[in-house]
């Protein structure tokens, strides 16, 4: 998905333009099991909240699906990403690496292990949510108080292994062969990256809803399944 991305602002002549398109749906076709899984968590998240009980073997299943989806993808792609080298110049390439690492910072830190009153003003679930539900301030504490308990046991996101794997995907683009599948790490750190993020939706979550009014419950859930049914109909068919 940061590849995807990246492609818009790389100042392509026309002819790559045309093949860029192309590649693009191919991803995103390629892409699309993955996203469909994550539609599915978000959905059964929005569900539970509504109904005020989140069916946790649900959301494990969920997850789990997601968790397969993600790991398939760099195979899945690695045709397009073969077509993609080939249609940018180096420093076409390099722009796209850099671009890359870019979005990938941004990611991490919206998904930090963390929901602290420094972020609620910039980049912070919490202080989005505070506003959107119009959250009163002993709700948002006691929401950040067990958020931060209940994520502290869930395994964390390997920082590290992302970076080596995006600083090998990098060296590899920007030489003049490239070889996808070379890179043995893609499908572990998509499904890490993938599973990661959406525990930590799920944990934010469920520390949300013991706090709500029944109102509140109604709008969270209502905005949950837009922003997942948005997020579905923007991807190409």
């Amino acid at each position: 998905m940061f590849i995807t991305m990246s492609l818009g602002s790389l100042n392509t002549t026309p002819e790559q333009a045309a093949a860029i398109t192309k590649i693009r749906t191919d991803m995103h076709a390629a892409m699309a099991p993955a996203h469909d899984a994550e539609k599915t968590v978000l959905l059964v998240l929005a569900d539970g909240i509504e109904a005020n009980h989140i069916d946790q073997p649900k959301v494990d299943a969920a997850i789990a699906q997601l968790t397969a989806a993600a790991a398939s993808v760099h195979d899945a792609v690695a045709g397009s990403l073969s077509a993609l080298h080939a249609t940018l110049t180096p420093p076409q390439r390099a722009a796209l690496v850099d671009k890359v690492e870019g979005h990938f910072e941004v990611w991490h830190h919206t998904n930090a292990p963390d929901e602290a009153a420094t972020r609620d003003a910039h980049g912070g679930h919490l202080g989005k949510l505070a506003k959107e539900l119009a959250l009163s301030p002993r709700q948002v504490e006691t929401i950040r108080a067990s958020f931060a308990s209940s994520i502290s046991g869930v395994p964390h996101f390997d920082r590290a292994e992302a970076d080596a794997h995006i600083k090998a995907f990098g060296e590899a683009f920007a030489s003049d062969t490239f070889e996808p599948k070379a890179l043995a790490t893609g499908g572990s750190v998509n499904a890490h990256m993938a599973t990661w993020g959406i525990m930590r939706t799920v944990h934010f979550y469920k520390a949300v809803l013991p706090v709500l009014t029944p109102e509140q419950r109604a709008k969270l859930a209502h905005d949950i399944r837009r922003h997942a049914n948005y997020q579905h109909n923007e991807m190409p068919s």
